[in-house]
């Protein structure tokens, strides 16, 4: 809030000196930032170093004009021109303080005064986890579980309109769904579960769960038991405080007959055909295409079949409903073409993907951008997804003039129009569809890596690490409570790092209640708030906000620290660096143990101090709970902590 009306003054002070003709018009924006020495000020501008070219002058010359043109003495205590031409700002104490009123009046929505400052909210469905219904949600899948929906809170916060999807991998052409139900059935007619299907005791449950009267078919079992996996999967992303607007059923695309209609629209608008050969493309440094191979067909029938080298000429068209029909992804920058629909009818999974991407964007309504979150061994998929939409983005091209095509082109071209309107399709489709991968967690204990398997070399699912620190962080409790308390760490840790680098999850320090594990220490900050209004409340003081009463250097820093919260919101729904809330929170808590031990709070012999000092322990309280609530962890208002 401080950031955005610092800037708003600025640019205000840069477009008088454009409206006076002493500078050019089209300069950049400006922006403010924390100074590179917090000795130097409050905060701080790089603008002149920017502008000075487009400007025509001297960075130090243009940066003393702006700072003359900047006057507000009621604002900035004062302002220094610094290095080659940065411009640091002093903020009057009376300015700083005078933001409390407002942060009191955004209450436990402080978080979402982010999205005011949004000037073009969009419309996003997010895909996240989607995890086959064959198996738990994995402490893997935890990782893009709190970084999901922490990101869906956070572009909603941010003035965007939101839709959380899940998408059940449930076709009944999955060959893993049918090697789960065949083991499940295995374990219920008590024979030995296949060489290579699956063997974990939660098989075991889902077995043990059916009652069938014999002689089911694998497509019986397979629809019972996915029943009962996805009522685990959503029973522990409950738990893990990640809920879904939409569970989204492969299934029904085909059963809607969406698939064969959408891949069918593919071919005939060129998109996908039936010819013999597959495309690859050979990509140098830059991803600049160096080479267009082509591979021809020998009676495959799975995604990726044996290929041989092509003949001369190639080959025309495959022969009706024995031809493989191919998504030329190629001509949409994916590496190779792929498979929609195999030599014996049977469709692929990127047939259901076209399908499904298009249906999409019906949630929410007319939606402008789909995110989808997938995990660390899922790179490969960028350019084929990339592709998919873009297929159904193509439209023929009006461009009469196009560029002939290249050599290299006419490998992957019809002609400059198709060229053109491919390519077209491709940057559309990359405005339209984000694709985000999250990195792998390392789980270490005593300082080694930690084989996160149990005993019984069973799968280590996201409710077991949350209810194992339950258990040792709360060992008396009751099992929500343990469970609650085991969210919050698990949910923190998995948040404190980039989603796009690997961490390491310390366990040892995940199970300790201390000041050093950094979940508990802000939490103890928002107790500790608690605690201070509750004792006011007993001594008859009230929250009174009276700025002129705030001056001392640890009651500024912490408005300031307050005032950043929707900053930070907008920075993480622009990068979706989500682990600056988990940073900020921690900043938060210390500038408030430091305002705390600076400051006392409750002095009756000073009753409108202590009152305006209780007002700014309300506000950092709201603070923490706004982003609280953004990361997904509780608030808890009391809190047994150990001594170091």
């Amino acid at each position: 809030m401080i950031r955005h009306d610092l800037t708003q003054r600025l640019q205000h002070a840069i477009d008088a000196l454009v409206s006076e003709g002493r500078l050019p018009s089209g300069l950049p924006r400006a922006e403010i930032a924390d100074p590179r020495d917090p000795a130097h000020g409050d905060f701080a501008t790089n603008f002149a170093l920017v502008a000075s070219k487009p400007a025509g002058k001297n960075p130090r010359e243009l940066a003393e004009m702006v700072r003359e043109a900047v006057t507000d003495a009621s604002v900035f205590e004062s302002i220094d021109v610094a290095g080659p031409g940065f411009i640091n700002f002093r903020l009057t104490p009376g300015y700083i303080a005078g933001w409390l009123t407002p942060l009191l009046a955004e209450g436990e929505q402080l978080a979402h005064a982010a999205g005011r400052d949004n000037p073009s909210p969009k419309r996003i469905n997010v895909e996240f986890v989607s995890v086959n219904p064959n198996g738990p949600i994995t402490i893997g899948s935890g990782r893009g579980a709190a970084f999901g929906s922490t990101l869906c809170s956070v572009l909603e916060a941010a003035g965007n309109t939101v839709h959380r999807e899940y998408y059940i991998n449930d076709g009944v052409n999955s060959e893993q769904m049918r090697l789960f139900a065949e083991s499940v059935k295995a374990l219920v007619e008590g024979r030995p579960v296949p060489d290579n299907g699956y063997k974990g005791d939660y098989v075991q449950e889902v077995a043990s769960s059916l009652t069938t009267a014999g002689g089911e078919t694998v497509d019986w079992f397979q629809q019972q038991s996915q029943a009962l996996m996805l009522k685990r999967q959503h029973t522990d992303l409950s738990v893990f405080a990640t809920e879904f607007d939409t569970w989204f059923s492969e299934q029904s695309l085909h059963d809607r007959g969406i698939v064969a209609q959408d891949i069918d629209e593919l071919a005939a608008k060129g998109a996908a055909d039936t010819r013999p050969i597959r495309n690859k493309l050979k990509l140098g440094k830059g991803s600049v295409l160096e080479d267009v191979e082509i591979e021809t067909q020998a009676g495959a029938t799975e995604d990726d079949g044996e290929l041989t080298p092509p003949p001369s000429p190639l080959p025309a068209s495959g022969e009706g409903e024995n031809a493989t029909l191919w998504l030329r992804s190629t001509k949409f920058g994916d590496d190779q073409d792929r498979v929609l629909k195999r030599q014996d009818g049977r469709l692929t999974y990127i047939a259901s993907d076209v399908a499904y991407h298009k249906d999409k964007f019906n949630r929410p309504a007319d939606a402008e951008k789909l995110i989808t979150i997938l995990g660390p061994d899922h790179h490969g998929y960028i350019g084929r997804l990339h592709a998919v939409v873009a297929a159904l983005e193509m439209a023929p091209s009006n461009n009469s003039d196009a560029a002939p095509l290249t050599e290299l082109e006419a490998k992957l071209y019809d002609s400059p129009a198709d060229r053109d309107a491919c390519q077209a399709a491709l940057a559309r489709s990359k405005e339209k569809l984000e694709v985000v991968i999250f990195q792998l967690v390392r789980f270490m204990k005593e300082g080694k890596p930690a084989p996160m398997r149990k005993r019984d070399g069973n799968i280590y699912a996201i409710i077991d690490l949350v209810d194992e620190i339950g258990r040792t962080v709360k060992p008396n409790a009751s099992k929500a409570e343990q469970q609650e308390v085991g969210k919050d760490v698990a949910r923190f840790f998995y948040l404190m790092r980039s989603h796009d680098t690997t961490f390491d999850f310390d366990l040892d320090l995940a199970e300790r209640q201390s000041d050093e594990n950094p979940v508990f220490y802000v939490q103890y900050a928002h107790a500790r708030i608690c605690s201070v209004i509750a004792k006011a409340a007993e001594a008859g003081l009230t929250a009174e906000s009276n700025p002129s009463l705030i001056d001392h250097p640890k009651e500024l820093a912490l408005i300031k620290m307050i005032a950043d919260l929707p900053y930070e919101v907008s920075r993480a729904a622009e990068d979706y660096g989500v682990h600056r809330l988990a940073t900020y929170a921690i900043d938060l808590a210390r500038a408030y143990h430091h305002f705390y031990d600076a400051c006392r709070v409750i002095q009756p012999e000073h009753p409108e101090l202590s009152r305006a000092r209780i007002s700014l322990c309300v506000a950092t309280r709201n603070a923490l709970r706004s982003v609280f609530s953004l990361l997904g962890i509780s608030a808890p208002e009391r809190m047994d902590r150990e001594t170091n």
